[in-house]
C-alpha cells in the first residue's frame, strides 16, 4: 500500500471514531443543549425591581437623528444638534424650526447668556437663540473627537475623547489648561476613553465633573483643574456601570443629583450627588438596542432622552406619588 492511499485510510478511520463517538455522546445528552459555562449572559441583570422605577413616559415624539448628534433644553425649549441640523421643539413635539449648520455636530449646550454652543468633531462654534453664526474656532486637528461641552461663567470645558482630555478655554476661545492629564503627584489617574463617549457637566458649584469611562466612574475637578473627588462602582448590577465605557452620558439635576444613561445594556438611572444609587428613570426594557440615548435635563427634574434607535425625543417624569422626595 502507497503512502497516500494509507493517509486516506487513516483519515476515514478518524473520521469513523470521531462520528460514533459524537452520536453517542449526543445520544446521552439527548433533548438538551449543553450548556457554555463561559457564556456571557446579562439576562437576569435586565430584569428590575419595578419598585424602583421612580419615573414614567409622559410623551415621545419621532425626530430624525444619527448617532452624531446632541440634546440639550432651553426654557420650555428642547434643543437637538443633529448632523448638519440646529432644531427646536416644544414640548409638544411641534419643531419650531430648523437651521443648517456649517459642520456634523457632535454636542450641544445652551449658557447663562442663551448662547448655543456646539463641538463639531474637532473645534466649537456659537450660535445664537434664532441660528446666526456667531463664533467659530480653529479644528484642533484629525485625533481630536469631542463629544460634550460645557459652559460655565466665561470658562468653556470640551470633552475631547481621540486625545483623552479636557479643554479648558474662555469664551474667546484661548486655551486656559488641559484638564484630566495623568499626573501621579496630584493624585490624577487620567482618563481611559475606549471609544467615543466621554461626557461633562458642571454642578450648582460650577466644578467641573466628567465621565471616566473606561473606569467606571465619575470624576470633580476643582477651577484650578485638580481632581477634587470622585465616585462610582463597576457592576452589572443596577448600582454600577460595567462595559467598556459607561455611563456614556450623564446629566446634572439641580440639586447636583445626577443623571446617567448607559450603552450595552441601556438604563437611564438615579444617583444622589455623592453617588449614591437611587432608583430607575427607563429600564432596560424601555429600549430596543444596545445604544445610550444623549439625555438632558431641566428645571422640573423631567429627563429629556434622544432615542437613536427609536429615533424619538422622549420625555420622562417624577411619579406623581414620588414627587415629594427629596433627594440628598
Amino acid at each position: 500500500m502507497n503512502r497516500k492511499l494509507v493517509n486516506i485510510v487513516l483519515i476515514v478511520l478518524a473520521l469513523a471514531i470521531v462520528a460514533i463517538i459524537g452520536k453517542d455522546f449526543i445520544g446521552k445528552k439527548a433533548g438538551k443543549n449543553m450548556e457554555n459555562p463561559y457564556e456571557y449572559n446579562i439576562d437576569e441583570y435586565r430584569k428590575v425591581d419595578s419598585t424602583k422605577i421612580l419615573y414614567v413616559e409622559k410623551l415621545h415624539f419621532p425626530v430624525k437623528i444619527d448617532l452624531w448628534a446632541g440634546i440639550t433644553v432651553f426654557d420650555s425649549t428642547i434643543i437637538v444638534a443633529n448632523g448638519k441640523e440646529l432644531q427646536k421643539f416644544n414640548y409638544s413635539g411641534k419643531q419650531i424650526f430648523s437651521k443648517e449648520l456649517i459642520d456634523t455636530a457632535t454636542c450641544v449646550t445652551v449658557d447663562q447668556n442663551h448662547q448655543i454652543w456646539i463641538g463639531m468633531t474637532s473645534y466649537v462654534v456659537m450660535y445664537d437663540q434664532e441660528g446666526t453664526l456667531v463664533k467659530r474656532w480653529n479644528s484642533l486637528g484629525d485625533r481630536a473627537i469631542f463629544t460634550s461641552i460645557a459652559v460655565s461663567g466665561e470658562n468653556v470645558y470640551v470633552a475631547d475623547a481621540g486625545n483623552r482630555i479636557i479643554h479648558n478655554y474662555n469664551t474667546s476661545g484661548q486655551s486656559i489648561q488641559k484638564i484630566g492629564e495623568k499626573y501621579d503627584q496630584k493624585e490624577i489617574p487620567g482618563f481611559i476613553i475606549p471609544s467615543p463617549y466621554f461626557d461633562v457637566a458642571m454642578d450648582d458649584n460650577g466644578l467641573l465633573w466628567a465621565a471616566n469611562t473606561g473606569r467606571h466612574t465619575f470624576e470633580n475637578y476643582n477651577k484650578d483643574g485638580s481632581l477634587r473627588t470622585s465616585w462610582g462602582v463597576t457592576s452589572l448590577k443596577i448600582e454600577g456601570f460595567s462595559g467598556c465605557c459607561n455611563p456614556a452620558h450623564f446629566a446634572i439635576l439641580d440639586a447636583n443629583s445626577f443623571i446617567t444613561s448607559e450603552k450595552g445594556m441601556p438604563r437611564i438611572k438615579l444617583y444622589d450627588q455623592h453617588g449614591q444609587f437611587i432608583g430607575i428613570v427607563a429600564p432596560p426594557a424601555a429600549f430596543d438596542g444596545s445604544l445610550a440615548p444623549d439625555i438632558t435635563v431641566d428645571k422640573q427634574h423631567r429627563v429629556i432622552a434622544l432615542d437613536f434607535e427609536r429615533q424619538q425625543i422622549r420625555i420622562f417624569e417624577k411619579k406623581k406619588e414620588l414627587e415629594t422626595i427629596e433627594i440628598r
